[in-house]
């Protein structure tokens, strides 16, 4: 289990969000591909574990309007979609591939 980054910084102009893992060199990831990577029961069959969310419906340029820390194992992020139901703990974060 990963413990809290060192550091998380949002950049809104370029869509990135930059984690600074405690144990490695900061990792990227784009606002798509989180929204993209969302869990949530609207995201995902909670009983198949199908996807069920299109992807081809999520613009390139969607943006985070407002992120915030859920106890000390997770981020909540607010999309501008105005999808706001997922969390995600710092395991899935840290699971996800990178943006080089």
């Amino acid at each position: 289990m990963h413990e809290a980054p060192a550091d998380i910084t949002l950049n809104r102009a370029e869509r990135l969000l930059e984690v600074c893992w405690r144990d490695e060199t900061p990792r990227r990831y784009t606002v798509r591909q989180l929204r993209c990577a969302c869990a949530c029961a609207n995201c995902v069959d909670e009983r198949t574990g199908a996807r069920i969310l299109d992807f081809k419906s999520i613009a390139d340029d969607i943006g985070i309007t407002h992120m915030e820390l859920v106890g000390n194992y997770a981020l909540k992020f607010v999309f501008s979609d105005g999808h706001d139901t997922g969390i995600y703990s710092w395991d899935r974060l840290y699971d996800l591939p990178t943006h080089q």
